[in-house]
């Protein structure tokens, strides 16, 4: 495998406990947006068809802030997009 750079964990994002504005500051507008039990749930996509990073943040039930924040699919390409507790695993 190549070397990848990876962000440093400080250079990740942190968006627990944002607004939705920092979010989308950072990532432009959503890929979509859904609501599960009263939760506004966000989403981006970035990458390819086969090698793409699904990206989510779900909002406080209020709406104004993120509750969570994550993400799933290629490890290189979601690696710019961790939260900085999450580890980046090696595929």
């Amino acid at each position: 495998m190549p070397n990848l750079s990876l962000p440093d964990v400080k250079a990740r994002n942190d968006f627990k406990g944002k607004p939705l504005s920092v979010v989308t500051a950072q990532l432009g507008n959503p890929d979509g947006q859904q609501t599960v039990n009263r939760q506004k749930i966000y989403t981006w996509r970035r990458g390819q068809a086969l090698q793409d990073c699904l990206i989510s943040v779900v909002m406080t039930p209020a709406g104004d802030v993120v509750e969570s924040y994550g993400t799933s699919g290629d490890a290189a390409i979601c690696s710019p997009y961790l939260a900085p507790a999450e580890p980046v695993s090696a595929q």
